[in-house]
C-alpha cells in the first residue's frame, strides 16, 4: 500500500462533494451542520455543543494525523461550498495494506441523498486505486441501524460485532459493528456506488433549516453513575505464579530458551508473529517485541514450567486500547505442551491480572479463521465468538490472514474465571501427554 497517498492536506473532489482537510476555522459551521440530535448520538468523537466543544473536536485528531495514523476532512459540496459533515481515513496500515473510512457524520437535511454515497464512493477510489489498499473497513454503534443500513448499501460486508469495545464520553461502553471491503470486491462496490449516482439531485444552496441553531440537546442517556475505575496501564513488569507455571518479564537472556520451545515450525504456522524456530529468528522476534514494549504497545511474558524449570513459550498483551480499557493476549507454547493444561493456566494468569488487577473493560483473543485447533481452545476458555475480520493482517509469507474474535467482558470474568479454576484442579502429572 502507498501510506503516502494519506498524507496531512490531501483533498478528495467527487460529483458532489468536496473533501478538504478539516481545520479549527471549520468550527462554527461544524456546530451547525451538527444541530440536529440525531446527528451526534453515537459519535465516538462529536462537534459539541459550543465552539470550544467543536475547537477541541478538531485538534482531537491532531497527533493522530501528524503521525500519519489518519486524515480527516470537512464535507462541503461541491456547488455551494457548503459544510455538511466530517469524515476520514483512520487506523492507516502500510504493513497490513488496509485503512478504515470512518468518523463519518452528516447534517440531518443531507440523511438519503447521494452526498453519503458520493463520499464512500470518492474515499474508496482513492483508498483502493491510488493507495493501493487491500482492505478498507468501516465500523459503527451497535444502535446505530440507520449507519448500518447505509453501510451495508454501499456493498460492504458486515463481519464482526466487537461487544463493548470503544468507551464513549458518556460512560457507556459501544459495541461496534466491523464492516469490509476487499480490493476483490471493489469493482462490484464502485458499480453499486455509481449507478445510485447516476439519478438526479439538485442540492439545497441554502443547508439545513437547523442552520441558525447552536445549543442543542443530544437527547443521550446520563452518565453510568459509578466511580470511574483507576487508569489501565499494562506496562509494570510484574510476575504472575500459577500452579504449574509462572510468567515472567520478557527478556534477551531469555532467546535461547525461547528458540528451543519453539523449534517446531507447526507452532508458528497460524501466528501473526515470528517464526522464532531458531536463536537467530527469535533474537529478531524478541528484539520486535522489546521496542514495542518500549513504546507502550505490548507488554510480554515468557511462560516456565514450574515442574520442567524450562521455558516453554510466550504470552503478551497487544493492541493496548488504554482510553477503551482494553487489550487483545496472545500465546504461543511449545507444540510439545498442546492439550496440557499450560494455554489453560496462562490464560488464567493474564485475564485474571487484567480484569483484577488493571480493571480491564474487555479482553480480546483472535486466531487465523484456519486454525480450529485454537478457535476450540479459545471457546474452552469461555470467551464469546464476535465474528471474522476478514484478510485484515497481512503475514509475512504475504498471505492475508482472516481472524475469528473473541472476548471476554469484565462483567463475565466471574463465571468464566470459576470454570478455570475448576478446570485447572483436574490431575495431571506435569509432563506432557504421550
Amino acid at each position: 500500500m502507498r501510506s503516502d497517498k494519506f498524507a496531512p492536506g490531501l483533498r478528495l473532489k467527487g460529483r458532489y462533494v468536496d473533501l478538504r482537510p478539516l481545520s479549527v476555522d471549520d468550527a462554527p459551521e461544524l456546530l451547525r451542520a451538527a444541530a440536529s440530535p440525531e446527528v451526534q448520538r453515537y459519535l465516538r468523537h462529536r462537534p459539541g455543543t459550543t465552539l470550544e466543544d467543536a475547537r477541541a473536536y478538531v485538534h482531537g485528531y491532531d497527533s493522530v494525523v501528524a503521525a500519519g495514523q489518519s486524515v480527516m476532512f470537512a464535507i462541503r459540496l461541491e456547488m455551494s461550498g457548503l459544510l455538511v459533515g466530517a469524515t476520514g481515513y483512520h487506523h492507516i496500515d502500510d504493513a497490513n495494506e488496509s485503512v478504515e473510512v470512518g468518523g463519518t457524520w452528516l447534517d440531518s437535511a443531507y440523511w438519503r441523498t447521494p452526498v453519503n454515497s458520493d463520499c464512500k464512493r470518492v474515499l474508496f477510489t482513492h483508498a483502493f486505486e491510488e493507495g493501493l489498499a487491500h482492505r478498507v473497513s468501516l465500523q459503527t454503534d451497535l444502535r446505530n441501524e440507520r449507519s448500518q443500513n447505509a453501510i451495508s448499501d454501499v456493498g460492504a460486508i458486515r463481519e464482526a460485532a466487537l461487544r463493548e469495545n470503544v468507551l464513549l464520553a458518556d460512560g457507556w461502553f459501544r459495541t461496534s459493528v466491523q464492516f469490509g471491503i476487499l480490493r476483490s470486491e471493489w469493482s462490484k462496490v464502485r458499480a453499486k456506488l455509481d449507478a445510485r449516482l447516476a439519478r438526479p439531485w439538485s442540492p439545497s444552496p441554502t443547508g439545513s433549516a437547523t442552520a441558525a441553531r447552536i445549543s442543542i440537546d443530544l437527547g443521550l442517556p446520563p452518565s453510568r453513575p459509578v466511580e470511574p475505575p483507576p487508569p489501565l496501564r499494562l506496562r509494570d513488569a510484574v510476575v504472575l505464579r500459577g500452579r504449574w507455571i509462572e510468567l515472567v518479564p520478557l527478556e534477551r537472556r531469555h532467546i535461547a530458551g525461547l528458540a528451543r520451545a519453539g523449534r517446531d515450525p507447526q507452532v508458528w504456522q497460524w501466528l501473526r508473529i515470528g517464526p522464532g524456530r531458531n536463536e537467530a529468528e527469535m533474537a529478531a522476534l524478541v528484539e520486535m517485541l522489546l521496542a514495542q514494549q518500549e513504546r507502550g504497545e505490548v507488554l510480554p511474558f515468557v511462560i516456565r514450567s514450574l515442574t520442567e524449570d524450562r521455558i516453554v513459550g510466550m504470552c503478551r498483551y497487544l493492541d493496548i486500547e488504554r482510553a477503551d480499557r482494553s487489550a487483545e493476549i496472545g500465546t504461543w507454547i511449545d507444540s510439545a505442551l498442546w492439550r496440557t493444561p499450560i494455554n489453560t493456566e496462562a490464560k488464567y494468569l493474564v485475564l485474571r491480572h487484567a480484569f483484577e488487577t488493571e480493571h480491564a473493560h474487555r479482553i480480546e483473543l483472535r486466531t487465523d479463521s484456519r486454525n480450529e485447533r485454537s478457535q476450540r481452545a479459545i471457546e474452552r476458555l469461555g470467551a464469546r465468538r464476535e465474528g471474522v475480520l476478514r484478510e485484515h493482517l497481512k503475514l509475512a509469507s504475504g498471505i492475508y490472514r482472516s481472524s475469528v474474535c473473541y472476548s471476554i467482558l469484565a462483567s463475565e470474568w466471574p463465571g468464566v474465571r470459576r470454570d478455570l479454576e475448576q478446570k485447572l484442579g483436574r490431575p495431571w502429572q506435569g509432563r506432557p501427554s504421550p
